[in-house]
């Protein structure tokens, strides 16, 4: 007889958990969204990527027009290899005692000056070409090759979703009962079919809104098979504030 009562006690608390939840609305966002542009005023050679494409983090999307500045990089690795040849002839005639220490140092701080060049040069080449600062897909295209851009002027932009960002506004009341890393089951009604399982709290907001009385929270949702979409209603199972006044009858 004891050991079912005990089993009934266990049973009623399990019940009280699950009856001290409630799911609450929010909306799914993606956990990145970049837009890529420019640093300079230039012309688009070539667009590697089209929309819904996915790429990679370093990935070259745009290479914009950079004639002058690569063969700029050829003549300055040509000074180089000739200045490296003459400082290190003038280090063994210093060392064998037939030129001066001068003559020596001349060379190399010519050597070290065109080094220092030739690495200007390299980076104008690389800022020619606008690399994915993430992984994900590109989501919008700007501009078409032959197109001349201004600085900062938007080319692509790529998402992030293989993450995404669950955004839930909550009454302050609720704040002690929610802390990061805990996880919550989520679900999104659009899709009653597919199960989301649980996310994760990665940031409660410090600060309350003093006109509304709530305050963010955000949840982290693996989404790497791209079956939830950005912008989509969410809910997640929060625990409930058993300050609210509970409806008659329960």
């Amino acid at each position: 007889m004891p050991t079912i009562l005990l089993f009934a006690f266990v049973a009623a608390a399990q019940t009280q958990d699950v009856a001290r939840t409630e799911w609450r609305d929010g909306v799914a966002k993606p956990f990145r969204t970049v837009t890529l542009s420019a640093s300079l005023r230039e012309m688009i050679t070539k667009i590697a990527v089209e929309e819904g494409d996915r790429v990679t983090e370093g990935q070259v999307l745009v290479s914009l027009e950079a004639e002058k500045e690569k063969v700029a990089v050829e003549r300055l690795q040509l000074m180089l290899d000739k200045a490296l040849f003459d400082a290190n002839a003038a280090k063994r005639l210093f060392e064998q005692n037939v030129s001066s220490k001068d003559e020596m140092m001349v060379k190399e701080v010519e050597m070290k000056r065109i080094k220092a060049e030739l690495k200007i040069a390299e980076a104008e080449v690389a800022e020619r070409e606008i690399r994915s600062p993430l992984t994900g897909v590109v989501v919008r295209r700007f501009h078409e090759p032959g197109e001349a851009v201004n600085e900062a002027e938007p080319m692509l932009q790529v998402m992030d979703a293989d993450r995404l960002l669950l955004l839930f506004h909550l009454e302050a009341t609720q704040l002690p009962l929610i802390h990061l890393g805990q996880e919550l089951a989520v679900r999104f009604p659009e899709m009653p079919a597919v199960k989301a399982g649980m996310a994760k709290v990665n940031f409660i907001d410090p600060e309350v809104d003093s006109r509304s009385g709530l305050f963010r929270v955000r949840l982290l949702l693996d989404n790497k098979d791209g079956v939830f979409r950005p912008g989509l209603r969410a809910q997640a199972a929060f625990p409930a504030d058993d300050s609210k006044p509970k409806p008659s009858g329960n």
